[in-house]
């Protein structure tokens, strides 16, 4: 008999392989999960030094840790680095997910920085009364298909791709015995997470970079979850208390910051430890060798697929529909009959829906009409004002950009900081435009003397940001009396 149960666990068991890949490190955690337990196979965790971009990050890694585990057969729940993606908040007047879908894009476009056709998208909807808030993460698709092409190389097909450090977040909201009200805090040696969790689910995420010149890792932290903090309360109106800090990772340091953390942010800060914080039974315990800080991500992407936690996913090619139809047969069948049954008995409901739909249709087009005409006076032959529109605008952005290297990891608002810090307060001085290129920004702009403006081009020569600062051109407006300059900085 217990030969039999043997052979049966063995049949329904499943590895799955945790893979945490950033830019300072790679762990990996490989789970045996059955009915009956979980078993930790392996884990492995790779520091990263010398290895700057994320293909050779992936093949550095990889290498070692294909060597010391065998991962064949698992499962691939994979992150990538959150500092690489871009988070939003929005406020949508619906629920259903496939209307989501298909208006998201046209939300994000005026709050993204990039087109949104080379955008991969996923969100997930929050609880609340009226309308839906939507957290919603996007990343370009150049990256997420080299990122996969990389990791097949090594014969690994992640099922999911999510945000680094959110799967330890979903972990400790739905596993562990957490507050409804807590911040979670993904530390690395140069760039941080902060997910804010409010009413038991993942509100908010902020990624930012540590900055060290005149304060301690641990005080810029605490700067930027302090800012996180004001951000989250700024976008939903509301006044938000953490119970507590929850932490993983070895960026700030292996003991001893706790306290000080409390005592900036007046917040109790508690390390995380997922093996014995959550719910979910480990039959082995994994050892001296594991270290919460460095293990946690990795053991909590296992988890995501254990307990089939609703996670973000950028791998939108992971669904194949032969081997879902070959595992699922009978099931559709069943609820193909189903489904046809219910939509045969509210047929009527859905034409009345799709007579108020086609009206409501019929407004928004005269309203897109209506904003072209205002917008765009000069055209008079309008077929498509969307299709028109897109064109005006995306020929208007193609006259300000040039082929060249791009500066993606330099953001405008660090920028505008450097300048606000490196020019002194007693210089008289007035920006009038902020042009950021590929390879340069133009600033333009008034100051009082010549004089003002060779000081304003020596105090951004000292950004680390700025190869070169050139004045393009400095006169006197006599009727203002001032002079009015144009600066080209070289990134």
């Amino acid at each position: 008999m217990k030969k039999l149960q043997n052979i049966l666990l063995n049949t329904m068991s499943k590895k799955v392989l945790g893979l945490d890949i950033r830019y300072d490190s790679v762990s990996a955690v490989l789970i045996k999960n059955n009915i009956k337990e979980n078993i930790i196979e392996a884990h492995e965790y790779v520091p990263i030094s010398d290895q700057k971009d994320i293909e050779s990050i992936i093949s550095y890694s990889l290498d070692i840790i294909t060597k010391k585990m065998d991962i064949t057969g698992s499962v691939c729940i994979a992150s990538f680095p959150s500092d690489q993606i871009s988070y939003r908040n929005i406020q949508v007047p619906f629920k259903n997910r496939k209307k989501i879908k298909q208006i998201l894009p046209f939300e994000l476009e005026t709050i993204l920085p990039f087109q949104v056709e080379n955008l991969v998208i996923d969100f997930n909807t929050l609880t609340s009364d009226d309308n839906t808030n939507l957290i919603v993460a996007a990343v370009e698709k150049a990256g997420i298909q080299l990122y996969l092409n990389k990791l097949k190389s090594f014969n690994v097909n992640p099922k999911i791709i999510t945000v680094g450090g959110s799967a330890a977040a979903l972990c400790l909201t739905e596993l562990a015995d957490t507050p409804d009200n807590f911040l979670f805090v993904d530390t690395g040696n140069e760039k941080c997470a902060v997910f804010i969790v409010k009413a038991g689910q993942v509100y908010y995420i902020r990624s930012f970079k540590l900055r060290s010149i005149n304060t301690t890792k641990l005080e810029s932290l605490c700067l930027n979850i302090k800012q996180a903090i004001f951000t989250f309360q700024e976008i939903f109106h509301l006044d938000f208390q953490s119970d507590v800090i929850i932490t993983t990772g070895n960026g700030i340091g292996e003991t001893g910051f706790e306290q000080e953390m409390e005592s900036i942010l007046g917040i109790s800060v508690k390390r995380a430890n997922l093996v014995v914080d959550t719910s979910v039974q480990i039959k082995n315990h994994p050892g001296n060798y594991w270290k919460p800080e460095r293990m946690d991500n990795a053991f909590a992407l296992s988890l995501v697929e254990i307990k089939g936690l609703n996670s973000l996913n950028f791998n939108k090619n992971a669904f194949c529909l032969k081997k879902y139809w070959e595992e699922n047969k009978n099931a559709l069948v069943i609820t193909g009959f189903l489904t046809g049954l219910v939509l045969a008995i509210s047929f009527s409901t859905v034409i009345i829906d799709t007579y108020l739909m086609g009206k409501k249709l019929s407004s928004v087009e005269h309203k897109i009409t209506d904003l072209f005409k205002t917008t765009f006076p000069d055209v008079k032959n309008i077929v498509d004002p969307l299709h028109q529109m897109k064109v005006k605008i995306q020929n208007a952005q193609k006259s300000t950009l040039f082929p060249g290297k791009t500066h993606r990891d330099i953001r405008t608002i660090d920028i505008l900081y450097e300048i606000s810090r490196l020019i002194p307060e007693e210089i008289d001085l007035e920006i009038t435009k902020f042009v950021f290129g590929f390879e340069d920004l133009m600033l333009t702009g008034n100051t009082d003397t010549f004089n003002s403006v060779n000081k304003i081009k020596s105090k951004l020569e000292q950004a680390d940001f700025f190869k070169k600062v050139i004045i393009s051109s400095a006169n006197i407006d006599k009727d203002e009396n001032r002079v009015r300059f144009k600066l080209q900085i070289k990134l």
